[in-house]
């Protein structure tokens, strides 16, 4: 093929894909805007779970979940306890989807 079709189908390519990264950025955006409405609510309903055992369900390019016990909620930061090492992890609030509390483990 000639130089000119690969240059051609190169700014194609270039268009759709910024175009989606920038769909995807003002969803994000949107997302975030309504987080911040409801954050108040979202606080009270999480200070409700402080020093139980819960799954803290993460979104973004995170991904995953962490599982300990729920030390502080200070302004949009939540500070969880995990693992038997006892480390302490930050977690922003607007990365956060879910929180789930675990039943307590009978001996």
């Amino acid at each position: 093929m000639e130089p000119a079709v690969w240059i051609a189908l190169l700014a194609v390519f270039l268009l759709l894909f910024a175009g989606r990264r920038r769909l995807r950025n003002q969803r994000r955006r949107r997302d975030r805007r309504r987080r911040k409405e409801n954050r108040f609510d979202m606080n009270e309903m999480i200070r409700q779970l402080v020093g139980k055992r819960c799954v803290v369900c993460l979104d973004g390019g995170f991904g995953g979940s962490l599982t300990g016990v729920l030390e502080a909620l200070e302004d949009n930061w939540l500070s969880v306890r995990t693992g038997k090492g006892g480390a302490l992890e930050l977690v922003n609030l607007d990365y956060v989807n879910r929180i789930q509390e675990l039943p307590e483990k009978k001996k």
